[in-house]
C-alpha cells in the first residue's frame, strides 16, 4: 500500500516516517508538509491509506480527507493530532482511526494494520464479486411509486432503511447542502442529538460502502461547512426526465412530450415509501400529471 502523510510540523513528519520504516508492511510513503501539495501529489498518484493533521494553514485535514475520498473513495483516512475534541468531525469524513499525539510506536502500528485490515476488505478476489447484469455503465433512480436504484437490470438492496431514506433526501436536495443539525432533526427527530448525529454517519458509511466500491464513476457524497451534499454524474432519474418533459411541453406546446411525461408517472412521488418530507413535492408533481392528463384529453376531443 501506499501512504500518504501530511503534518505541518517537521518534527512529527520525521517522527511518523521513522515509524513508518519500521513498520515496514507497505509499498511507498509520502511526506508533506503542505495540504494543498499533498492534493496535487494525491491527483498525480494514487494513495491508500492517508494520515494526516488536522490543524494545518491553508486547508484543514478534515476538508483534505473529504477532498481525497472524493479522489479515491476507498482511500483509509486516519487522523493525527494533538487535540481529542476532532473525534465526532473525524468519523464524519469516514475516518478508520484517530489517533493523539505524541505519537506512540505500538499506537500507530495498530492504525496502519486496522486500515489494511480495511483495505484487504474492498480487493476480493474477481470471482468472490456477484456480476452484475449487462448495461452496467446505466445507473436509473425511480422515484415514482417505490423508490428504486439499478445499475442496468440489477437492482441495489439497502441494508439499512435509513440509508435508502438519508439517500433519497439528499437527492431530493440533488447538488444543494444540507447541514448534518437538519439531517438529524429530520431523520431521527426522537433521538437526543448526540445519538442522531451518531446515526447519521454511520448512514453516510452505509451509503459510501453500497456506492462507492463499485459506482464511484456516477455519483459521491460531499462534506464541507457541516453539510453533505450529493453530487451525481450520468445518473437517469425518472422524476428529471418527468420534469423536463414537461417544461418542453410547456414551451413547444407540442402534446408528444406530454405523452411521455404522462408514460414516466408510474405513481405519486415515493407513495410507498411514506416519508414524510417528500410529501409537498408529491403533491407538486401530482398536480403536474393531473394537469398534462387533462391537457392530453382537451386535445383529444378538439382533434
Amino acid at each position: 500500500m501506499n501512504i500518504l502523510i501530511v503534518d505541518d510540523e517537521p518534527d512529527s513528519l520525521l517522527e511518523i516516517g521513522a515509524y513508518l520504516n519500521k513498520f515496514g508492511r507497505f509499498d511507498t510513503y509520502e511526506l508533506c508538509s503542505n495540504p494543498l501539495e499533498a492534493l496535487e501529489k494525491a491527483k498525480q498518484s494514487p494513495f491508500q491509506v492517508a494520515l494526516l493533521d488536522i490543524e494545518m494553514p491553508e486547508m484543514n485535514g478534515l476538508d483534505l480527507a473529504e477532498k481525497l475520498l472524493a479522489l479515491y473513495p476507498q482511500i483509509g483516512v486516519a487522523f493525527i493530532t494533538a487535540y481529542n475534541h476532532y473525534a465526532t468531525e473525524a468519523f464524519e469524513v469516514n475516518a478508520i482511526d484517530y489517533i493523539l499525539k505524541p505519537i506512540r510506536e505500538e499506537r500507530l502500528f495498530k492504525a496502519l494494520d486496522k486500515m489494511k485490515a480495511k483495505l484487504d476488505e474492498f480487493h476480493v478476489p474477481k470471482e468472490d464479486i456477484p456480476v452484475v447484469p449487462v448495461n452496467r455503465d446505466t445507473l436509473t433512480i425511480t422515484m415514482f411509486g417505490k423508490f428504486a436504484i439499478r445499475m442496468g437490470d440489477h437492482l441495489i438492496k439497502w441494508n439499512r432503511q435509513k440509508a435508502a431514506e438519508l439517500f433519497a433526501y439528499l437527492l431530493d436536495k440533488k447538488e444543494q447542502p444540507v447541514h448534518k443539525e437538519k439531517l438529524c432533526e429530520l431523520l431521527w427527530p426522537d433521538s437526543d442529538p448526540q445519538k442522531a448525529l451518531v446515526n447519521l454517519q454511520t448512514s453516510i458509511h452505509a451509503i459510501r460502502k453500497t456506492f462507492l466500491i463499485r459506482y464511484a464513476d456516477h455519483l459521491s457524497i460531499e462534506y464541507s461547512g457541516n453539510s453533505y451534499m450529493l453530487r451525481l454524474k450520468d445518473v437517469i432519474i425518472d422524476v428529471e426526465q418527468f420534469e423536463d418533459l414537461i417544461k418542453k411541453a410547456e414551451e413547444s406546446h407540442d402534446r408528444a412530450f406530454l405523452e411521455q411525461a404522462v408514460s414516466l408517472y408510474g405513481g405519486d412521488y415515493l407513495e410507498e415509501d411514506g416519508w414524510h418530507w417528500a410529501e409537498a413535492k408529491k403533491v407538486w408533481l401530482q398536480r403536474k400529471y393531473l394537469a398534462a392528463v387533462q391537457e392530453l384529453k382537451r386535445n383529444k376531443k378538439s382533434s
